[in-house]
């Protein structure tokens, strides 16, 4: 290890259960990130500034005003520019530890990124802000093997667990005890949650990947700042023997893509909606800036992101296909626009 290494890591590798040999062991690690929002962005930072070897980070969308409160690796130039939240964090984690090999996608998680980025890597961090994805991790993890830590938060509650790959239940068997009708969009969040859960999922990668998994707890923690309450719950117990995902017979239900065409989802808060096509696009978004047409106008490029407005809708199209329509509440027009919007580049 060199000098500068060793002075870069040296109050870390102070620490007994780490040392240099854990340290080595964080330097040789590759850890993918699904979600670069609150939770994403506090790992992504604790991790690279901890000297993982490579962290591979994946989010679908682009940085907003309302994100800064919590989400602290963007800026109110990020917001200027709307940039693609997994470039804006590489760009800024790239400044904080050029060691560290950063590789950012901006991508909807889907079965078909499962199969491409979780095989390979050592861990899985949840960034994510929906139980679908989780759902999809967790059935990821367990079909590639790879060990992975859930981290949930909205308002002044969160909650978090590894999942070793052990005997012990998976996601999908504790879902029936979780809340998960509770989102930030409905119910707010406050900054310490966030930096509450991320703590722990981070703490616990940490033990991961530097050799230390006989300290890694598989407890269900949670926690309430503004009820001073704490919770850390034996979930063994609720092992489902026939889970189709940890189960005897594992059959990983959310690597199969159900879905026929392209699919059109209302989020939360009720007035975006998310398009994605049934199978990723190369699309030419740079050609709207040359585009001359009555309906569009504002229109703005920063990479992989395009935005305008069409007809008293807010549009953000992606390079992959995928578009947030704002100020729609409904997926008839949403597909119209989005069908309108992908001609005119055609």
């Amino acid at each position: 290890m060199s000098d500068s290494m060793v002075d870069r890591y040296d109050r870390q590798t102070r620490f007994e259960p780490l040392g240099s040999k854990g340290q080595d062991r964080i330097r040789a690690a590759h850890v993918l990130l699904v979600g670069c929002g609150a939770l994403g962005t506090s790992i992504a930072d604790t991790l690279v500034r901890a000297g993982i070897g490579k962290i591979t980070i994946i989010d679908r969308d682009y940085v907003e005003l309302h994100n800064l409160h919590r989400q602290q690796l963007f800026t109110e130039e990020d917001v200027k520019h709307k940039v693609a939240k997994a470039k804006a964090a590489a760009r800024y984690l790239k400044s904080v530890n050029t060691d560290v090999e950063i590789k950012a996608h901006v991508l909807d998680f889907q079965p078909e990124e499962a199969a491409r980025f979780v095989p390979g890597v050592d861990l899985i961090m949840d960034g994510s802000d929906n139980f679908e994805v989780r759902m999809l991790l967790n059935d990821a993890a367990y079909r590639y093997e790879v060990p992975w830590i859930y981290g949930g938060v909205v308002g002044s509650y969160g909650l978090s667990r590894s999942f070793m790959l052990d005997d012990g239940p998976c996601l999908r068997c504790l879902s029936p005890y979780l809340s998960l009708d509770e989102t930030c969009d409905n119910d707010g969040v406050i900054a310490p949650a966030v930096q509450m859960v991320t703590a722990m999922q981070s703490a616990e990668a940490i033990k991961m990947i530097s050799g230390n998994k006989s300290a890694v707890s598989e407890r269900l923690r949670s926690f309430d700042l503004w009820e001073n309450e704490t919770t850390a719950i034996n979930a063994e117990r609720l092992k489902d023997a026939q889970c189709p995902t940890c189960g005897s017979n594992p059959t990983y239900p959310e690597l199969v893509n159900k879905e026929k065409g392209k699919q059109i989802r209302v989020l939360c808060g009720g007035d975006t909606v998310h398009v994605r096509p049934r199978e990723r696009k190369d699309v030419q978004v740079e050609k709207l800036q040359n585009i001359q047409h009555s309906t569009l106008s504002s229109v703005r490029l920063h990479e992989d992101v395009a935005t305008l407005n069409y007809e008293g809708c807010r549009v953000v199209l992606f390079k992959d296909g995928r578009a947030l329509l704002h100020g729609i509440d409904e997926g008839d027009r949403a597909e119209k626009v989005y069908e309108h919007v992908l001609s005119l580049i055609d």
